[in-house]
């Protein structure tokens, strides 16, 4: 129970209550799932003797889904003669990202002529991904948080 009442508890639909009881690997990304979570480990050290089974990870079924926690767009002039670097510095993102939770990931980048449009698996990565190219590059940041639903829409623009 919340410590304030008025405090709504918000769960992902796509995180199971109860996991898979044995280890269980991603067949699409790999991921391995251990002792309650996901991590990107290698899998023949953990096997040693164990069932392993296969099971779809939640990035890659909200991924499957189209189910965004985040939407973050990108827009000004600033961005259409330096998409490539900004891309590059949220690719890098995703990877550092990745290797601390492998759940935290880009679903997809919509590259249009004066905007870009990333659709992340979490709120809160959008909001990295947010900080960390308003750090690199300035520009005005705008955070939009969802009432009901744990999702994020970040805008940037310069």
């Amino acid at each position: 129970m919340p410590i304030r009442k008025n405090l709504a508890v918000h769960r992902d639909p796509y995180l199971p209550l109860m996991g898979p009881k044995e280890v269980a690997v991603c067949p699409t990304c790999g991921a391995v799932y251990h002792h309650k979570r996901w991590s990107m480990e290698s899998l023949p050290a953990l096997v040693k003797g164990r069932t392993v089974r296969s099971a779809i990870c939640p990035a890659c079924q909200k991924g499957h889904d189209s189910f965004p926690g985040g939407i973050i767009t990108l827009s000004g002039e600033f961005l259409v003669p330096n998409k490539e670097q900004i891309l590059h510095l949220v690719r890098n993102e995703e990877a550092r990202a990745k290797r601390i939770n492998p759940l935290d990931r880009i679903i997809s980048i919509k590259d249009n002529l004066k905007s870009v449009e990333i659709q992340t698996t979490s709120d809160r990565f959008a909001q990295r991904i947010g900080m960390e190219i308003q750090r690199a590059y300035k520009g005005d940041v705008t955070y939009n948080w969802s009432r009901d639903d744990k999702f994020i829409r970040v805008k940037w623009h310069r």
